[in-house]
């Protein structure tokens, strides 16, 4: 296989990584959620992971220090990628179902798609626009059954979707940007970065939480969230954005509220029926499309 060939591969599979960390991450936040503050599990998760990544780029032989003309972007970035969407997605599990908020949240290829276009000049290829509009269709079978449950929480809707407009201006700020330094610094920097609005605003809102009753389940629960489903995935996540178009590395994120819905059903008994199923045939149709590369004629 050339270089280029093993080069989109390595991408698809991170972007499996990133399905499962996120996807499984919904039921786990929920449990979490259930014995630690939403402010505090927040921070602890952002920290935690920022220093996991920052350990393992030193470890790899990389300099902690980023380039002075980054550092304004970063932060930009890191407001939009996770102060911004942390907050919106975290209270959409609090006040939505962990299934429902997967899927608010992963309206994102829709933002990413329209807003790579305006500011990158990416053209949706047919192919994709098909895919995007299979996703779309996914998302709609699923919150059709469920319309009446989102009346009764707008403001958990409404902090969802903001979240996902957030994370896709997040992606494109990420794209415009020539980042000279390893992707697991930047990305290290950015959630730590990110993590101090969430410190100030636990701070005034004085958050706690009684320690000493988490259980085995809440901490382990806590673990997979700082090292899975934050530094793991946002390490796989940074590569995927940088190897792929932003419109195809959005629209191949609609496996995670799949994993987040059937998971969900697992670990929490959420109901599974014919809208999840016909759902899950559309996404993996979108899914199909967008990843599967057309076939090249010899004299190509």
């Amino acid at each position: 296989m050339p270089p280029a060939g093993r080069s989109t591969l390595a991408a698809f599979g991170l972007l499996a990584v990133v399905w499962l960390s996120w996807g499984l991450s919904y039921p786990i936040m929920r449990i979490v959620l259930d014995e630690i503050d939403p402010w505090s599990s927040r921070c602890l998760v952002m920290v935690v992971g920022a220093c996991v990544l920052l350990l393992v780029a030193r470890m790899g032989g990389h300099s902690l220090r980023l380039p002075r003309d980054h550092w304004r972007d970063l932060a930009i970035a890191g407001a939009f990628n996770m102060s911004i969407f942390q907050i919106g997605m975290t209270y959409g599990v609090l006040l939505l179902s962990p299934g429902r908020t997967a899927l608010l949240v992963y309206t994102m290829p829709i933002w990413t798609a329209v807003l790579a276009a305006i500011f990158l000049g990416e053209r949706p290829a047919p192919r994709h626009l098909a895919a995007l509009g299979l996703g779309i269709a996914g998302i709609v079978v699923l919150m059709a059954q469920d319309l009446s449950g989102l009346a009764d929480a707008p403001a958990g809707a409404a902090l969802t979707l903001m979240a996902a407009v957030s994370f896709a201006v997040g992606t494109i700020l990420m794209k415009r940007r020539l980042w000279r330094a390893d992707v697991g610094l930047i990305a290290g920097w950015q959630l730590l970065i990110a993590s101090l609005p969430l410190l100030a605003i636990r701070v005034a809102a004085g958050a706690s939480t009684d320690w000493a009753a988490v259980t085995a389940q809440g901490w382990a629960g806590l673990a997979f969230l700082c090292l899975i489903a934050n530094a793991a995935a946002y390490l796989a996540w940074f590569r995927v954005v940088a190897a792929m178009p932003a419109t195809i590395s959005g629209i191949g994120t609609l496996a995670v509220p799949i994993v987040g819905l059937l998971s969900s059903a697992l670990v929490l008994g959420e109901p599974v029926g014919w809208h999840e199923i016909a759902a899950l045939l559309c996404i993996g149709s979108a899914l199909v499309i967008t990843l599967l590369q057309p076939r090249r004629s010899p004299r190509q």
